[in-house]
């Protein structure tokens, strides 16, 4: 393989070698001994400038060999007088260039065999006068494929890196920003994520085949996508400083304001990055740097105050973005002919994009292990929660189940006092004045049996069934009525089971019932008793209607004992009761007197 280093260089406009070939009259320009690599600004030179690199070959050459080289902006590649390749065409050599390129381009072409015969050979390469970004041919390399593609392995990791930081940069970067616009108070994100979008926008030019945009749009966006990148990367260091550096937040948007007019306009009109005759390359380099140079400093005050892996890690990669641009910058733009430079802010591109990426994990990763932290102590908060709670509602159950077992003593005992232990005293009292007689105690004994009887069916019946308590009375009293000459007329229908006399709230409506035959017994004057339910139109209550034969109420009655308590026991279970007289025929009971129980299917509240 050959590498082509030495030979001579002269400035002509000519298209061709021989209307371009130096004389020594320096009409057509003198030629100058070169060593590549070669960087020429626009202030060197403002014609196009030929190289002539001269080579011998000892032996024909058996298969196609592969020229390559590294070159900026156009060239137009000779050898032997004969035209090889082109990065352009010659009638447009020399025409305004519509693209805007970063870094060098890479021009290869396959030379035949029949053109590499043994001995002496030219090569003869025209490069277009310096543009803004200045104009630079690197060493050139010819020899066969293989071996020029071996010596090329580094130029293809570059354009990997490149390619793979600007992906990475894309993912992460879009990420951080859905990541902000779900919580928004956390400024850092938006920061970061748009510095590293702005990163892949920058390396798209090292990526992309052809600009997507006409010059001068395409530098303008380049150009504003790295003023606001450095301000980002400032600004990200400051918002997690801590506290956060509120006012450099105030810098930044002075800076930003200043550079967007100042590069925007230099763009515009396409001024050259490395003509320092003009103040705009003092300012884009010198701001930026500046910039650059206060996020490492703000960086590594944080370390300095409270060191920690996550500060150390982001200051390095902030110090690491400072030198390698200033690296870069210094050698390419202001001593652009000392080094062959290689674009290598790539590498603290992607660093930044692996720690904002590791940076990121690690957050998710203690946000998770928080959150799980959580969640087991609110677990464990809510099964204390729940076992307090449980055992207040159990000693809650216990205490209404103990009131209510010390109301249902007290109405059992109220009940035994006044019904059992009422006829009990009586008789007993009777029998010690000797006022009683045999057959009026055995009557005195049957009716306390018959009210404890009575009291036992209405408890054993729990489930609110109101057929199954009016039989309950029907079978312990009936025999009573009859012997009293009271006919009962049994008209009692199947009704739903009523909540509201569910439990012991059963023996209420029978003592209202037991009431109501006593009021027929003692003060109607009647022959034959009615009992009948229905459910009303709707469902929503049944009717339980008691009606005699007797006197009615026409006789003037005032409300006694009875009938106060059978009102404060319908009130009890939530029923409305009232007596009538009856207005329809009812097997001839007339006109007698109507009780009207209405018991409704809810709960007594």
């Amino acid at each position: 393989m050959l590498r082509l280093v030495d030979g001579q260089r002269w400035a002509n406009d000519g298209l061709t070698p021989r209307e371009s070939s130096p004389s020594p009259d320096g009409t057509k320009g003198l030629p100058v001994p070169v060593h590549l690599p070669l960087h020429l600004r626009s202030q060197d030179a403002n014609q196009a400038q030929w190289l002539m690199l001269r080579f011998t070959l000892d032996d024909d050459a058996s298969e196609a060999w592969l020229l390559s080289l590294n070159y900026r902006p156009t060239v137009l590649v000779y050898l032997d007088g004969l035209l090889l390749s082109q990065s352009v065409n010659p009638a447009d050599a020399d025409r305004p260039l519509r693209e805007f390129r970063l870094g060098r381009q890479l021009l290869q072409a396959s030379v035949p065999p029949a053109w590499l015969t043994k001995g002496a050979h030219v090569l003869q390469l025209r490069l277009r006068a310096p543009n803004a970004s200045g104009s630079s041919l690197d060493v050139v390399r010819l020899g066969p494929r293989e071996a020029i593609e071996a010596q090329d392995y580094t130029r293809r990791i570059w354009m990997s890196i490149r390619a793979a930081t600007m992906i990475a940069a894309l993912v992460v970067g879009l990420f951080l920003i859905l990541v902000w616009l779900s919580n928004r108070e956390a400024l850092v994100y938006a920061l970061a994520g748009a510095h590293v979008l702005l990163l892949a926008l920058l390396l798209s030019p090292y990526v992309l085949p052809e600009q997507p945009l006409p010059s001068p749009w395409w530098r303008m966006l380049l150009d504003a996508a790295d003023v606001l990148a450095k301000a980002l990367m400032l600004g990200t260091v400051a918002a997690l400083a801590q506290p956060p550096a509120r006012a450099v937040f105030k810098a930044l948007l002075i800076y930003v304001a200043l550079g967007l007019v100042l590069d925007l306009s230099a763009a515009w009109a396409n001024m050259p990055w490395s003509d320092f005759g003009q103040l705009w390359p003092w300012w884009a380099l010198g701001s930026r740097f500046i910039v650059l140079l206060a996020a490492a400093v703000l960086a590594l005050r944080e370390v300095w105050l409270a060191p920690h892996i996550e500060r150390l890690g982001t200051a390095v990669l902030v110090l690491l973005s400072w030198l390698l641009w200033s690296y870069v910058s210094f050698f390419a733009l202001v001593l652009p002919n000392r080094l062959a430079i290689e674009d290598v802010n790539v590498i603290a591109h992607a660093g930044w994009v692996l720690w904002v990426g590791a940076l990121l994990q690690r957050n998710f990763a203690n946000t998770s292990r928080r959150e799980r932290q959580l969640r087991a102590e609110a677990s464990q908060a809510l099964e204390l929660r729940t076992q307090e709670l449980s055992d207040s509602f159990a000693a809650l159950q216990l205490s209404e189940a103990q009131r209510l077992a010390a109301t249902e003593r007290e109405r059992l005992l109220q009940e035994m006092h006044d019904g059992l232990g009422s006829q009990l005293l009586s008789a007993k009292l009777g029998a010690q004045a000797g006022n009683i007689t045999p057959q009026e105690m055995v009557d005195a004994l049957d009716a306390c049996i018959q009210e404890m009887r009575l009291a036992v069916d209405v408890l054993s019946v729990a489930d609110g069934d109101l057929g199954l308590l009016l039989a309950s009375v029907r079978h312990r009293i009936e025999p009573g009525l009859r012997a009293a000459g009271l006919a009962l007329i049994w008209r009692v229908s199947d009704t739903p089971n009523l909540p509201a006399l569910e439990g012991s709230a059963g023996r209420e409506l029978v003592r209202i019932v037991q009431e109501a035959f006593s009021n027929v017994l003692h003060h109607a004057h009647a022959t034959r008793v009615l009992i009948s339910t229905e459910l009303e139109p709707g469902g929503q209550a049944v009717l339980l209607v008691i009606r005699d034969d007797g006197r009615g109420l026409s006789a003037p009655r005032t409300a006694g004992q009875g009938t106060r308590n059978i009102r404060q026991r319908a009130q009890r279970l939530g029923a409305s009761v009232e007596w009538r007289s009856p207005t329809e025929d009812a097997g001839a009971l007339r006109p007698g007197t109507e009780l009207r129980l209405r018991l409704p299917m809810g709960r007594a509240l």
